[in-house]
């Protein structure tokens, strides 16, 4: 079968592949790019602009704080627009939906994962001129920024509440208890890696719906990111291999052989790999 119309659409990977080459790189058109697997036609300007006017904003109100620290001020002035007056918070009544992980409909309906709320107050941070950063807290993303000798923690999903070394810590026996707190935690995200964690979530929610060809679309572009990372050939392989596309799911298959011989699961690799090569050849 030809799988052209289950991979990732052309334009997501372009305009991704785009976003993450820019010097430097762009968060808010990589956020938009994985946006258009939902919607193709997306016209990433629109919200492109919708950031720009949350950012002025924002910064009108820091000219209403400038007593408490340009930091602070910016902080303080950035979670209230976006928490106290526009009303972005976290979708706990319906984490799993899939539009909690695209940027535009998370602009729209103001509500989202920790990690794409996270993206919306970066850039609009970015465009404030608030130094804020991503954080890739094990299990919930955050973000934060240096004040002086310490960090000021902001947890977009719980309302922009701004969290403490304990509160860290208290949110890590939430969603993680089994990991204990390393301020290492709280180190800076690359966009790269936001723009893998923010895949990898979407991967998740539309596997666990049985949703193969959205899944596949979702791997293909985090391969694209990571070629060679075996967990993602080993679930491509899988998806193909359930949509019977059984010669593109073997040369999947025949790629984690390579890159990893001495895999503890070589024999079934081995195994899966005869199965699709006999399937494969009946459809000759």
């Amino acid at each position: 079968m030809s799988i052209t119309s289950t991979l990732s659409p052309p334009v997501s990977r372009e305009r991704l592949l785009s976003a993450l080459a820019a010097d430097p790189p762009r968060l808010d058109l990589a956020a938009l790019a994985i946006a258009t697997l939902n919607r193709p036609e997306l016209d990433a300007s629109a919200y492109l602009h919708t950031l720009d006017a949350l950012a002025a904003r924002v910064q009108l109100e820091m000219e209403r704080h400038t007593g408490h620290g340009e930091v602070l001020a910016g902080l303080t002035a950035l979670r209230h627009v976006l928490a106290d007056i526009e009303g972005f918070r976290g979708n706990e009544e319906d984490y799993q939906a899939p539009e909690n992980s695209f940027l535009d409909q998370v602009l729209e309906r103001k509500v989202g994962l920790p990690i794409t709320l996270s993206v919306v107050y970066l850039e609009v941070a970015r465009r404030a001129g608030i130094p804020l950063y991503g954080v890739p807290f094990p299990g919930h993303f955050l973000v934060a920024c240096s004040a002086g000798d310490h960090k000021l923690v902001v947890d977009p999903f719980h309302g922009g509440e701004i969290l403490t070394e304990e509160g860290c810590k208290e949110l890590l026996e939430r969603v993680a208890p089994q990991l204990r707190f390393n301020p290492s935690m709280l180190a800076p995200a690359p966009v790269e890696l936001i723009t893998y964690r923010m895949l990898s979530n979407l991967r998740r929610v539309y596997l666990e719906r049985d949703e193969s060809e959205r899944g596949l679309a979702v791997v293909d572009l985090l391969l694209m990111l990571a070629p060679n990372h075996p967990g993602e050939l080993r679930t491509r392989a899988a998806l193909l291999a359930n949509l019977g596309a059984y010669r593109a799911a073997l040369k999947d298959v025949e790629r984690c052989l390579e890159l990893s011989p001495e895999a503890p699961d070589r024999a079934r690799l081995e195994l899966t790999a005869r199965e699709l090569r006999e399937r494969a050849e009946l459809l000759n």
